[in-house]
Protein backbone atom coordinates (compact mmCIF):
# COMPACT_ATOMS: atom_id res chain seq x y z
CA UNK A 1 0.00 0.00 0.00
CA UNK A 2 0.98 3.49 -1.07
CA UNK A 3 1.00 6.22 1.18
CA UNK A 4 0.45 9.33 -0.55
CA UNK A 5 0.57 13.00 1.18
CA UNK A 6 -0.76 16.33 -0.08
CA UNK A 7 -0.69 19.84 1.38
CA UNK A 8 -3.59 20.66 3.56
CA UNK A 9 -5.03 23.87 1.30
CA UNK A 10 -4.97 21.25 -1.61
CA UNK A 11 -6.55 18.62 0.53
CA UNK A 12 -9.49 21.18 1.48
CA UNK A 13 -10.63 22.55 -2.30
CA UNK A 14 -10.27 18.65 -3.34
CA UNK A 15 -12.53 17.65 -0.13
CA UNK A 16 -14.65 21.15 -0.93
CA UNK A 17 -15.57 19.92 -4.70
CA UNK A 18 -16.40 16.76 -4.11
CA UNK A 19 -18.78 17.92 -1.60
CA UNK A 20 -20.19 20.30 -4.93
CA UNK A 21 -20.11 17.19 -7.42
CA UNK A 22 -22.04 15.35 -4.41
CA UNK A 23 -24.87 17.77 -3.63
CA UNK A 24 -25.31 18.37 -6.99
CA UNK A 25 -25.59 14.92 -8.09
CA UNK A 26 -28.29 15.19 -4.41
CA UNK A 27 -30.00 17.78 -6.06
CA UNK A 28 -30.42 15.81 -9.76
CA UNK A 29 -32.16 12.94 -8.28
CA UNK A 30 -34.60 15.31 -5.70
CA UNK A 31 -36.12 17.56 -8.28
CA UNK A 32 -36.49 14.52 -11.21
CA UNK A 33 -40.34 14.97 -10.67
CA UNK A 34 -40.00 18.56 -9.54
CA UNK A 35 -41.78 19.65 -13.04
CA UNK A 36 -44.38 17.16 -13.23
CA UNK A 37 -47.99 19.11 -13.55
CA UNK A 38 -50.53 17.77 -11.98
CA UNK A 39 -54.36 18.48 -11.69
CA UNK A 40 -57.21 19.17 -8.69
CA UNK A 41 -57.62 15.61 -8.46
CA UNK A 42 -54.53 14.51 -8.27
CA UNK A 43 -53.22 16.58 -5.97
CA UNK A 44 -56.02 16.18 -3.89
CA UNK A 45 -55.73 12.17 -3.85
CA UNK A 46 -51.70 12.72 -3.68
CA UNK A 47 -52.07 14.33 -0.26
CA UNK A 48 -55.08 12.78 0.66
CA UNK A 49 -56.82 16.20 0.67
CA UNK A 50 -60.31 17.46 0.10
CA UNK A 51 -60.84 20.13 -2.94
CA UNK A 52 -62.13 22.23 -0.32
CA UNK A 53 -59.10 22.02 1.45
CA UNK A 54 -56.90 22.54 -1.65
CA UNK A 55 -58.65 25.75 -2.51
CA UNK A 56 -58.00 27.12 0.84
CA UNK A 57 -54.20 26.20 0.37
CA UNK A 58 -54.63 27.70 -2.83
CA UNK A 59 -56.64 31.34 -1.89
CA UNK A 60 -53.92 31.52 1.13
CA UNK A 61 -51.53 31.59 -0.66
CA UNK A 62 -49.68 28.30 -0.08
CA UNK A 63 -49.45 26.57 -2.56
CA UNK A 64 -48.26 27.64 -6.03
CA UNK A 65 -50.22 27.10 -9.13
CA UNK A 66 -51.60 27.57 -12.29
CA UNK A 67 -54.95 28.19 -13.72
CA UNK A 68 -55.60 27.56 -17.72
CA UNK A 69 -59.26 27.77 -18.58
CA UNK A 70 -60.60 27.38 -15.22
CA UNK A 71 -58.87 24.34 -14.62
CA UNK A 72 -55.57 24.63 -11.76
CA UNK A 73 -52.71 22.95 -12.27
CA UNK A 74 -49.79 22.16 -9.54
CA UNK A 75 -45.89 20.87 -10.03
CA UNK A 76 -44.90 18.55 -7.49
CA UNK A 77 -41.86 21.08 -6.64
CA UNK A 78 -44.43 23.59 -5.29
CA UNK A 79 -46.15 20.68 -3.37
CA UNK A 80 -42.80 19.48 -1.86
CA UNK A 81 -42.36 23.25 -1.44
CA UNK A 82 -45.10 23.28 0.22
CA UNK A 83 -44.48 20.67 2.44
CA UNK A 84 -41.06 21.46 3.73
CA UNK A 85 -41.73 25.09 4.25
CA UNK A 86 -44.41 23.43 7.25
CA UNK A 87 -42.43 20.59 7.79
CA UNK A 88 -42.24 19.34 11.59
CA UNK A 89 -39.42 17.32 12.56
CA UNK A 90 -38.64 14.73 10.33
CA UNK A 91 -35.68 12.20 9.09
CA UNK A 92 -34.16 12.41 5.99
CA UNK A 93 -35.07 8.42 5.75
CA UNK A 94 -38.44 9.78 6.15
CA UNK A 95 -38.30 12.14 3.63
CA UNK A 96 -37.19 9.65 1.14
CA UNK A 97 -39.37 7.11 1.44
CA UNK A 98 -42.59 9.76 0.88
CA UNK A 99 -40.81 10.94 -1.99
CA UNK A 100 -40.77 6.87 -3.62
CA UNK A 101 -43.88 6.36 -2.68
CA UNK A 102 -45.04 9.63 -4.11
CA UNK A 103 -43.07 8.62 -7.72
CA UNK A 104 -44.79 5.38 -7.42
CA UNK A 105 -48.28 6.63 -7.44
CA UNK A 106 -47.68 9.24 -10.08
CA UNK A 107 -46.14 6.88 -11.96
CA UNK A 108 -49.15 4.41 -11.20
CA UNK A 109 -51.76 6.95 -12.42
CA UNK A 110 -50.05 7.99 -15.52
CA UNK A 111 -49.83 3.66 -16.42
CA UNK A 112 -53.48 3.67 -15.02
CA UNK A 113 -54.91 6.83 -17.31
CA UNK A 114 -52.86 5.49 -20.52
CA UNK A 115 -54.19 2.49 -19.72
CA UNK A 116 -58.37 3.57 -20.35
CA UNK A 117 -57.30 5.21 -24.09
Amino acid sequence: MNIITIEEEAWKQLNERIKSINEYVLKLEDTSYDSLWLNNHEVCQYLHISEKTLWRMRNNGDLAYSKIYGQYFYTIGAIKDMLNANAVQTSDEYVKELMEKGKSYIEKGRRLKSDKN
